[in-house]
């Protein structure tokens, strides 16, 4: 499996969008967002994208360029019509508008429609913490890609509903929830395919509604369908969640929520983000924030437990891993992006 600094990942991809004559600053913009994805782990957001986004330039999908309209907005919210832009574009946009409008307005929201897939829903959210701002993203398939069992069934009927949440910290990694609704985000059944793994019990049921491990089986006909994250024991509950997510981020855009094959897949995005320094100063919010993760941090741990760990915290710990080692990248992957150079 080779291995690439993030530079080296970099310039591949954008000497990959300068061959499709894209914007520099719209191929700087989705590069980030796919190296950065690498960076912290999240491979199946990395650059495992980029064959799909030449795939969708020529099909047209894509149109990079595309103005990000706005439909109608007041001082605190906005509307906005991506017009099938790039994702990332869109995405980064929309944050560092709810940015703008929190600062006036102290809360913002921003409802995102027409738009092609964001990536890492948790790179969004980090822009707002390093404007010392809470943000809250969450994401549909735009009512396509519905590859999710709803709790009880075994047909695909949501798509894998991200959610993300980033909380600044000073002088630290924020803390970031980067989660799916279900039990694991589809891109990483591709990662596991391409890596000829199988997939743990408990990810996919087949059209029978048996579990299986086979990750060419997400992608037959008729398809497997993933679950919702809780298990068998509790999966109502992010099946609970998916739902609202879908509702936020499809129904309140205009997207769209799930509703089967005839929808184009893309992203519905909502945005969330809340200006700290409205309710007390950053500072005194900050240092309650550390003292609540040292508390955390200082309950007895289980057999085997180095150490307690707050969300994000593994991902900026395998950043800093992957800066000194390298990231890896499958060697199918690879071959995918080798054919693009």
């Amino acid at each position: 499996m080779p291995n690439f600094t993030a530079a080296e990942l970099t310039t591949i991809c954008l000497n990959v969008f300068q061959k499709w004559n894209i914007p520099p600053i719209e191929a700087e913009i989705v590069t980030r967002s796919m190296v950065d994805a690498n960076r912290v782990g999240h491979d199946s957001h990395g650059v495992i994208h980029l064959p799909k986004y030449v795939s969708e330039l020529e099909e047209g999908v894509i149109q990079p360029g595309a103005l990000v309209e706005t439909l109608h907005e007041s001082a605190s919210i906005a509307m906005l019509n991506g017009n099938w832009g790039f994702g990332p574009v869109i995405a980064t946009h929309a944050v560092e508008v709810a940015i703008q409008k929190a600062e006036r307005t102290d809360i913002s929201s921003i409802a995102v429609s027409r738009c092609n897939e964001v990536g890492r829903l948790g790179g969004y959210a980090c822009l707002a913490a390093d404007a010392e701002m809470i943000a809250l993203l969450m994401a549909n398939d735009h009512g396509g890609g519905t590859c999710v069992a709803p709790h009880g069934g075994i047909e695909g009927r949501l798509s894998t509903n991200p959610i993300a949440c980033a909380v600044p910290v000073a002088g630290q990694d924020p803390i970031v929830l980067d989660m799916s609704t279900s039990v694991v985000a589809s891109g990483r059944i591709r990662v596991k395919q391409h890596r000829n793994e199988a997939l743990p019990h408990g990810w996919l049921i087949d059209a029978e509604g048996e579990s299986t491990t086979n990750a060419d089986d997400f992608y037959g006909v008729p398809p497997a369908a993933l679950l919702p994250f809780g298990g068998a024991v509790s999966e109502h509950k992010g099946f609970g969640l998916s739902v609202i997510v879908d509702i936020l981020s499809g129904a309140l855009t205009g997207a769209g929520c799930s509703q089967g094959e005839d929808a184009r897949v893309g992203n519905g995005l909502f945005v969330l983000v809340i200006n700290v320094a409205s309710f007390r100063e950053f500072p005194g919010f900050s240092i309650e924030i550390e003292r609540f993760i040292r508390y955390l941090k200082s309950a007895k741990r289980a057999a085997g437990i180095d150490t307690i760990r707050v969300p994000g915290e593994r991902s900026w710990e395998e950043q800093r891993k992957r800066e000194r080692e390298g990231i890896p990248i499958d060697t199918e992957t690879w071959a995918h992006i080798q054919a693009l150079l």
